[in-house]
């Protein structure tokens, strides 16, 4: 599960934002932003990875609360994750074709009415 990591002390590298989330469970890739202030961190367990946000989120770094939350298809820093991650799936299997566009869960929802 990839998480979007906001108001990080300049200073803060890889190492120390993967410290941060650690202490919740396994962490598979922990990364700063092209632009310091912001990382993306992914978790190996969702269960976890909401115990970390749910932590994390608001705590004091420096004067200014974190900004955390699960990153999700579609949001707005979700393709940046996915490029520096590798775009790795729950269990490190790649979740994007080849050209790089997300591979959803093959799920079809079909409009219109149903029966007759």
């Amino acid at each position: 599960m990839q998480i979007y990591v906001g108001n990080l002390p300049v200073e803060t590298d890889d190492a120390g934002l993967k410290a941060m989330f650690t202490e919740f469970g396994e962490v598979l890739a922990a990364s700063i932003g092209k632009e310091k202030g912001y990382g993306f961190v992914e978790m190996r367990k969702a269960s976890e990875a909401r115990a970390a946000v749910h932590g994390l989120r608001g705590k004091d770094m420096q004067g200014k609360p974190l900004r955390v939350k699960v990153l999700k298809p579609g949001d707005e820093f979700h393709a940046q994750a996915q490029a520096l991650h590798g775009g790795r799936g729950m269990k490190g299997e790649p979740r994007s074709g080849g050209d790089g566009t997300y591979r959803g869960s093959g799920a079809i929802r079909r409009g219109g009415q149903r029966g007759s």
